[in-house]
């Protein structure tokens, strides 16, 4: 009883019930397609957000983010370089590595690999840290170890403890016969597993194994690998001496991101569409309305009410379809997210098995949410201010002259 008027006379517009209810029943229909598409957004948005973070991490994780190196890509001595990286800059972890494409020849299949020189003691490579101690042992002390990612020894066909015979071209040298490439038996002594396409590209050497094998100088390298506190902050990596460059991980990986990116963001504005259409049936339904009560409209005029109660009475019906389903859709997209493996079981969907994984990466982004619940709000309250504002410029003279 306490209620202001425009409050409670825009409550019961909104909640209007008999033989003149077409409108609230198209009303009711738009706020559950404001609340389907806030829940599809909040959902898809979460899991896009998952796939991005998970692929960060696993990819970024143990690719380095940057390489310093020169044209020739040979450094010598590259330990000396590590200065330039003061220990609270950026950069996390700087360690000499060797690199080229070779060609892994098992018992009976060949394919061609990235291989990787590194130095096993060095307790600051992201890759070695991975390994299972078994393997970090014997790739430490055993001559002319090598280490595969689990997809190239799953298409050579070999197992811990088989020989593969690993041929470059870089080290290659001219003999009366012609130019003959590098190569050397190799022992296979364990493997790894990042869950992306690293596993099937790259290979492990000792990083004096590797100079040997490619016929590099004594104390050379290709570079340094360099990791950063944040892969995205490339930026504030320090400026090197002439005749040094960075080689970074957008510029060998940045397209798989890129089109993520740009996938996540297709499907953002996909589904805020579905929003959008809904909120335009919020303003046709409110027109409607407005034709619908102008005689109302007029009597209420008439006793006194201005025209901006009455333009708030329709704001409060128009808005409250869209706040009642923004406010629902975003609690049910929060509860669909926090519990959506659960959710699939019961529907007994399990799809994300063949991906190599257990559930379905969800991440919640506390600035996500705030600018679609906003932005839905908004829209919904933008979408009832041209009908409010018709009803408030009905004439009382007009609107009752047939009554």
């Amino acid at each position: 009883m306490f209620q202001p008027l425009t409050l409670m006379l825009g409550l019961r517009y909104a909640g209007a019930r008999g033989r003149r209810s077409f409108a609230s029943f198209v009303s009711g229909f738009s706020t559950i397609g404001i609340l389907l598409g806030v829940t599809a957004l909040i959902l898809v948005s979460a899991v896009m957000n998952g796939f991005e973070q998970q692929m960060k991490d696993h990819m970024l994780g143990v690719i380095p983010h940057a390489i310093v190196t020169n044209d020739q890509r040979r450094l010598d001595e590259p330990d000396q370089y590590r200065e330039l990286f003061a220990p609270d800059s950026v950069v996390t972890a700087a360690t000499p590595f060797i690199s080229a494409e070779a060609m892994v020849q098992g018992p009976g299949h060949l394919t061609g690999v990235e291989l990787y020189g590194l130095d096993p003691a060095n307790n600051q490579d992201k890759l070695l840290q991975g390994l299972d101690p078994r393997t970090r042992e014997y790739f430490e002390y055993l001559p002319y170890g090598l280490v595969m990612g689990a997809g190239v020894a799953r298409s050579l066909g070999v197992v811990p403890g088989d020989q593969v015979r690993v041929t470059v071209t870089e080290g290659s040298r001219f003999t009366p016969l012609g130019r003959v490439p590098s190569q050397r038996l190799f022992t296979l002594v364990g493997t790894f597993s990042t869950g992306n396409d690293v596993d099937r590209q790259l290979v492990l050497a000792r990083l004096d194994d590797a100079a040997r094998l490619l016929r590099y100088a004594p104390g050379q390298a290709s570079g340094l690998r360099l990791w950063l506190t944040d892969p995205f902050e490339l930026s504030r990596l320090p400026a090197l001496p002439q005749g040094l460059k960075y080689e970074t991980w957008q510029q060998s990986r940045g397209e798989l991101f890129q089109a993520v990116a740009m996938e996540k963001r297709l499907m953002s504005l996909m589904l805020a569409l579905i929003i959008l259409v809904a909120a335009f049936n919020i303003l046709s339904a409110m027109v409607m309305v407005v034709t619908d009560k102008e005689a109302e409209i007029a009597m209420l005029q008439t006793l006194g009410l201005s025209r901006y109660r009455v333009m708030a009475v329709f704001m409060i019906q128009g808005g409250f379809s869209g706040v009642l389903g923004s406010l629902l859709g975003f609690a049910l997209g929060l509860l669909l997210s926090l519990n959506l493996d659960g959710v699939l079981n019961l529907m007994g969907i399990n799809f994300y098995s063949a991906a190599g994984g257990n559930q379905l990466p969800v991440l919640l982004l506390p600035g996500q949410l705030i600018m679609v619940l906003f932005s839905t709000l908004l829209l919904c309250v933008l979408a009832s201010l041209y009908p409010a504002w018709r009803a408030s410029r009905v004439h009382p003279a007009e609107a009752l002259r047939y009554e």
